[in-house]
């Protein structure tokens, strides 16, 4: 007597991976995170620190922005005297 052969089943292929569970993960990390340093009291330095970086990369696009200005609006004023523009 012959013993049956059995084939393993056909498995349904996998579902393809989503980011959203990474940022779930990564959401609830850094809530935890932020609950943990208000339950601590010790959260002000980082928001004092993070208004301060903010005013400087604000100071530093406004002068930036400002100063390309001038000094494109200079060079324009010294082609104009020397004829070339």
């Amino acid at each position: 007597m012959d013993k049956p052969t059995f084939s393993p089943p056909e498995l349904p292929p996998k579902p393809q991976g989503s980011c959203l569970v990474y940022l779930m993960v990564a959401f609830g990390f850094l809530a935890a995170v932020v609950l943990s340093f208000l339950m601590l009291g010790y959260f002000w330095p980082f928001v004092v620190g993070t208004v301060v970086l903010a005013l400087i990369a604000l100071q530093y696009l406004i002068w930036g922005w400002s100063f390309e200005r001038i000094y494109r609006s200079g060079e324009a004023e010294l082609n104009r005297r020397d004829g070339d523009g």
